[in-house]
């Protein structure tokens, strides 16, 4: 009962929830006595109803009481056997996050095997083998191209031609991800709910797609090896993939979108994911308890936006809609530090500069700001690039292997380059369909190749 008319308790809002566990299981006792055979004999059939209504009366006053005793305003703490005790109790009745893995038990088991039902992976290429028995995650043996360079190790170019058109996503494309490494192969996803794996070289088809996600693909990123991606998508589910065969390892519901995730560099069974509801949720696949969550980073004030490991993973980089950009160190709740300032817009993207001394961010006022990954992180006013327009939309930028060059898209339809020293424009490319560029990247083993996507829905390769 409330104290105050127009006002109610938690006790008083989470009764009703335990009346409709109970009167559920009751409709169903009483569908079930419906059935009962004709030829019962009259104390049979007594002795059953009662043994149910017994049944029902002894979890219904549990319940009852498990409630009072934890939701009531001046209850006593209880103990974690007794939380453990009602939520086993009666799950349904506690609001609670879906979260499971593939080889847990989902909530329900029919939602689960709707999810799983619509989950597929068709292969597109003509061999999913070569004559050696090695998947499509090899480098091609027949390109005169060293595909074990190491970061920094060359000298890259200018991109000055359009060279090829994927097909894309026909609503268009918001993630491209190169193959880590190697590059021969790109991950794209985009708002047919879909995401692709591609080919760089030989006839440069779709090779394989991944179907699962029923609404459009918000972010997805590989592990270090490229073994495995993960997604996430606004549907508000996070899957990881195997990225040879298609299959899902490992499913993630919540509460609210998830808008980007990370793997940590060093560990590829730790990942970070960005949620809407201004939590950072980190994730260790090794860990059953919890599902694997072992911490959250709940400082910020709105959506997060991005997020970047450092190269080392001791630190996490994140970007929120609150226009403040925070460093934490790696499962510590406590931000070591908070770049924010009043006339600060909200950085949809990071990128790491290669040589790991500063990161960029995309800024909504038309701007990329570098900053430096040395203790105190200051901003450097004096190292920025102009001349793109982003403001409206979540534009992303990269850097070339050997960081000579820093790219970015741009809302009308281009594609800019600038110097990273002089920080001059150099290249300006115009895109065919001349709708808004949202993502771009550099072929890591490639002096000059570039790839970009956007509204269009087509995927540009530039060299």
């Amino acid at each position: 009962m409330s104290l105050v008319g127009g006002y109610s308790s938690s006790s008083d809002t989470d009764e009703p929830l335990g009346s409709q566990g109970a009167t559920k299981e009751t409709n169903d006792l009483v569908v079930g006595n419906g059935h009962q055979s004709e030829d019962s004999d009259d104390s049979e059939q007594h002795a059953s109803r009662s043994k149910r209504v017994k049944k029902q009366g002894e979890v219904g006053q549990k319940i009852k009481r498990i409630q009072k005793r934890r939701k009531s305003p001046w209850a006593s703490w209880s103990s974690s056997d007794e939380d453990e005790e009602a939520q086993n109790l009666n799950s349904s009745i506690l609001n609670r996050q879906d979260v499971y893995r593939d080889d847990d038990e989902p909530d329900s088991k029919d939602e689960g095997n709707l999810t799983k039902a619509q989950e597929t992976s068709e292969f597109h290429g003509q061999s999913q083998l070569d004559y050696k028995g090695r998947s499509f995650l090899n480098p091609p043996m027949e390109e005169n191209i060293d595909f074990t360079k190491e970061p920094l190790s060359f000298r890259t170019f200018l991109p000055k031609k359009l060279l090829h058109r994927y097909a894309g996503h026909g609503n268009g494309t918001n993630v491209l991800r190169m193959l880590p490494k190697t590059g021969h192969l790109f991950l794209s996803g985009g708002n047919d709910n879909q995401l692709k794996i591609w080919d760089m070289y030989h006839e440069r088809q779709l090779l394989r797609d991944y179907k699962g996600h029923t609404k459009v693909i918000r972010d997805a990123n590989f592990n270090k090896d490229g073994a495995e991606f993960v997604s996430v998508s606004f549907d508000q589910n996070m899957k990881i993939w195997d990225t040879e065969t298609g299959t899902v390892k490992y499913r993630y519901s919540f509460s609210s979108t998830p808008n980007c995730v990370e793997y940590r560099p060093t560990n590829s069974n730790e990942l970070v994911v960005g949620l809407s509801n201004s939590e950072i949720r980190h994730y260790d696949l090794r860990v059953p308890h919890k599902n694997g969550l072992v911490q959250i980073y709940d400082h910020h004030l709105s959506s997060i936006i991005a997020l970047k490991y450092f190269p080392d993973g001791s630190k996490l980089i994140s970007s929120s809609e609150d226009k403040s950009i925070r460093i934490w160190e790696n499962q510590v709740n406590v931000p070591i530090k908070q770049i924010s300032d009043t006339a600060q817009y909200s950085m949809p993207h990071i990128a790491i500069h290669p040589e790991n001394n500063y990161f960029a961010a995309q800024s909504m006022d038309n701007v990329i700001y570098t900053f430096s990954m040395k203790p105190k992180y200051k901003r450097h006013s004096k190292k920025k690039f102009e001349g793109h327009k982003c403001a409206g939309y979540g534009i992303g930028f990269t850097f070339s292997p050997d960081g000579r060059y820093i790219c970015s898209g741009d809302t009308r339809g281009q594609v800019f380059i600038w110097d990273w020293k002089t920080k001059h424009q150099l290249k300006q490319l115009e895109v065919p369909d001349k709708k808004p560029v949202t993502t771009v990247a550099w072929s890591p083993q490639e002096t000059s190749k570039l790839i970009c996507g956007g509204n269009g829905g087509y995927i540009y390769l530039y060299d």
